[in-house]
């Protein structure tokens, strides 16, 4: 009976308790989301923008290879400082929070640099780090320009992005949510002036990308200096940062690295799918597809319906990063666990929207345009009948089309898994025990892509038949499994809820006054 009770009121703490908890959370979670999923929609623009040129999917997946890379660390330097973001704003401490931006700021310019130089100095070996030594001429190109342009807005993207994260850990949600639209509309309507209008190749792409980078900049900044002008990132004052707040947050950089060389795995990928299907080797190899041709919307979208994870983050340092900032221990408890069940809801409902978006998606002719073109060229200028290219254009857009949702169907059925346990990691991180996490992270990450390794390297080759690229592709993410398992074990097992503003004799002498006052 006993058990019976147990089991009941864990499953009954993972939901909110009232009506006003669940708008509570509702109301802040909604703005993010669409947020998220408008930031990522920029990505999936580019890609789904050129699907009309020949190989220009295949060449912005190879080139923005290297952007999700970029992304991938700008997240990591937000994760590490976004529980000194959330306890130091419940606490006012605004000056704080002013210089936990600006080094954030630094460590993604820093960042942004290694990678953006070996760019302007040879494009081709990044695009062919990549791709490997087999990339047509076609995509080289078209991935060579475009990587140069879309250089320039990760350095844009330094700054914005980091203004928009403290809009989120905040509590701005809402005004996260329309630069993020401001942003998204402005890149779409360049993209299609640049792209259909004067038919730029890929490269044009990158243009919109820019500006929209701008955008976002500029949107961001003006809703902070009008709404909450304390937290506002005054570009003339980036450089203060003063040397506790520098120690407090450097601290935390092992970290940070572990979590980047953790999550560096997910756009390296690429690197493996490439060499497992590269060039002409899905389906017939006259239809021209790779491997990249399908991953490269694929990921695309996976990306739109897993942007939910970027609220858990957000929600844990706002939700319960507060309340141990206040050492409100118990209410941390409870809504962490609340966060759980709520954000696995967000992923489900996410989850069904992506089955008719990715349909849609699968079924618009301008989707398999590219691989169309490109056999209806080679088959013309060979020589061949009008009927039988008609045949083989059907068979190859049906092919393509198939793969395609067979491959969508994996991540639609994974991402509330993913909710969860990026959750785990985040209550984890509130309390700050970064190490652990990001160290938890690695081991994950890291035997997932062994996993990967294997598939690719050593499945593969073996049963070509057999592993398609749907199959190889559901293979790999059944490893989240386990991983879900650890990440639990560890957030139950350790001791997260911790208050980590008291990190000098001040605050603690500060804190023993108080409660010689409360018990007098």
């Amino acid at each position: 009976m006993n058990q019976s009770v147990t089991k009941t009121n864990w499953f009954t703490n993972l939901f909110p308790k009232t009506k006003h908890d669940w708008k509570m959370y509702i109301m802040k979670s909604i703005p993010i989301i669409i947020g998220e999923i408008l930031f990522c929609l920029n990505g999936f623009l580019d890609n789904f923008m050129v699907s009309h040129l020949d190989q220009g999917i295949d060449a912005l997946t190879y080139a923005n290879t290297w952007t999700g890379l970029i992304y991938i660390i700008f997240f990591a330097i937000q994760g590490i400082a976004a529980m000194y973001v959330g306890q130091y704003y419940g606490r006012k401490m605004y000056h704080k929070v002013n210089q936990i931006m600006n080094i954030r700021f630094w460590m993604n310019v820093v960042f942004t640099l290694f990678f953006a130089l070996p760019v302007w100095i040879s494009p081709t070996s990044m695009i062919k780090a990549v791709s490997g030594q087999g990339i047509s001429t076609i995509a080289l190109d078209q991935a060579r320009l475009y990587l140069i342009l879309i250089s320039f807005s990760w350095l844009i993207t330094c700054y914005n992005f980091n203004t928009n994260m403290q809009l989120n850990e905040t509590g701005h949600s809402n005004y996260a949510f329309v630069g993020a639209c401001l942003t998204l509309v402005s890149n779409a309507t360049i993209n299609a002036t640049l792209l259909y209008g004067f038919h730029l190749p890929a490269w044009g792409a990158a243009v919109g990308s820019i500006c929209a980078a701008l955008v976002c900049l500029l949107s961001d900044s003006l809703f902070t200096y009008f709404k909450d002008r304390p937290i506002f990132m005054n570009p003339l004052k980036i450089f203060m940062i003063k040397k506790d707040i520098a120690k407090q947050v450097l601290i935390k950089v092992p970290a940070m690295l572990i979590n980047i060389l953790a999550m560096a795995t997910v756009p390296m990928r690429m690197i493996f799918w490439a060499r497992a299907y590269p060039e002409n080797s899905v389906g017939e190899a006259w239809m021209h597809i790779s491997g990249a041709t399908i991953l490269g919307l694929v990921e695309s979208l996976a990306a739109i319906a897993s942007a939910v994870i970027g609220v858990c983050s957000s929600n844990v340092s706002y939700f319960v990063a507060t309340k141990l900032g206040q050492e409100k221990y118990d209410e941390a408890q409870r809504i962490s666990q609340e966060l759980k069940g709520f954000h696995t809801i967000c992923g489900i409902f996410i989850s069904v929207i992506m089955i008719g978006v990715v349909y849609a998606i699968g079924y618009l002719p301008v989707t398999s345009k590219g691989v169309a073109l490109k056999i209806q060229e080679e088959l013309t200028t060979n020589g061949v009948a009008k009927e039988i290219i008609s045949q083989k254009v059907d068979l190859a857009v049906s092919t393509f089309r198939s793969i395609f949702i067979k491959c969508c169907w994996t991540f639609i059925g994974f991402n509330a898994l993913w909710c969860w346990f990026y959750t785990s990691l985040a209550l984890i991180r509130s309390g700050g025990k970064s190490n652990l996490a990001s160290i938890a992270l690695l081991i994950g990450q890291g035997t997932m892509a062994g996993w990967h390794a294997i598939i690719c390297f050593v499945i593969v080759p073996h049963y070509p038949d057999v592993m398609t690229l749907q199959i190889s592709y559901f293979l790999l993410f059944s490893y989240d499994f386990i991983r879900w398992i650890m990440y639990e074990t560890i957030q139950m097992k350790c001791n997260w809820k911790r208050n980590i503003t008291l990190h000098n004799e001040e605050d603690q002498f500060l804190k023993e006054e108080q409660e010689i006052k409360l018990n007098n």
